[in-house]
C-alpha cells in the first residue's frame, strides 16, 4: 500500500509532461530525497539494478539527485500518478550527446503496489516521444538485466529492440548477471509511433 508522505503537502514543481495517466514533474532534491531514500533501500525494488548496493541515507540520497539535476547532460523527472497525486518512481533521459544526438534512457517504479499496470511501458514511450520530438535525438537506448524480463518486455512494448549483450556485467545477488543492451532510432520512431504518440502526448490535459 502506497503511504502519504508528509512532503506530498508542500509545494511541488508544475508536470512537464502528461500521459493519459501519468506526469512528469522536475526533479526537486529538498522535497524527492525521501522518495529515493526509501526507493533505494528496498532490495525488492533494487534487485535487478545497479542501485542498492550500499545504503543511502537522506543526505545521500538528496546528493545523489543533485548530481543528476544537470539539463545540459541529464533529463529527469519524478514520476506521479495523475489520479491520486502521488510519485510512483522516476525517469529520465541520461548522459544526452547533443553532437552524436543521443541519450541513455533509464527507469525506476519504486511504489511496487504500483508495478504490473504497465507504466513503465507509459513512461518509456513518453520520454521516447520527448526524446525524438523535443530534443531532436537520432538514437535512444537503454540496459537492462537480461533476466529483467518485465523490464524488456516494456522496452519491447515502447518500440526498443535488442543490440547486444555484455557477459557477467553486474554482480548482484551473489552472482553475475548479463546486460542487454536495446535501441530505438529515428527513422524507425517516425515511421512506427510518431503520428500517434503526437495525438498522446503532444497536448496538455
Amino acid at each position: 500500500m502506497i503511504k502519504t508522505s508528509a512532503v506530498e503537502n508542500q509545494k511541488e514543481n508544475r508536470p512537464f509532461l502528461m500521459s493519459e495517466r501519468l506526469s512528469l514533474v522536475p526533479v526537486d532534491p529538498a522535497i524527492d530525497a525521501e522518495y529515493i531514500y526509501r526507493w533505494l533501500n528496498d532490495p525488492e525494488v533494487t534487485y535487478f539494478m545497479f542501485y542498492g548496493q550500499r545504503p543511502l541515507n537522506i543526505e545521500r540520497a538528496r546528493k545523489f539527485l543533485e548530481a543528476q539535476d544537470d539539463p545540459q547532460q541529464n533529463m529527469v523527472f519524478m514520476v506521479v500518478n495523475k489520479k491520486n497525486k502521488r510519485k510512483i518512481g522516476f525517469a529520465g533521459l541520461y548522459g544526452i550527446d547533443w553532437i552524436g544526438r543521443r541519450a541513455e534512457f533509464r527507469i525506476l517504479v519504486g511504489e511496487k503496489a504500483m508495478w504490473g499496470q504497465g507504466y513503465g511501458t507509459e513512461v518509456t514511450e513518453l520520454l521516447t516521444w520527448f526524446g525524438f520530438d523535443r530534443l531532436n535525438m537520432h538514437r535512444l537506448d537503454l540496459g537492462v538485466t537480461s533476466e529483467n524480463k518485465r523490464g524488456s518486455k516494456a522496452y519491447e512494448r515502447a518500440g526498443y529492440t535488442y543490440e547486444f549483450s555484455r557477459k557477467d556485467f553486474m554482480y548482484r545477488n551473489g552472482r553475475y548477471y548479463d546486460a542487454d543492451y536495446m535501441a530505438i532510432f529515428r527513422d524507425v520512431y517516425e515511421k512506427k509511433f510518431a503520428a500517434t504518440h503526437a495525438k498522446r502526448f503532444g497536448v496538455r490535459r
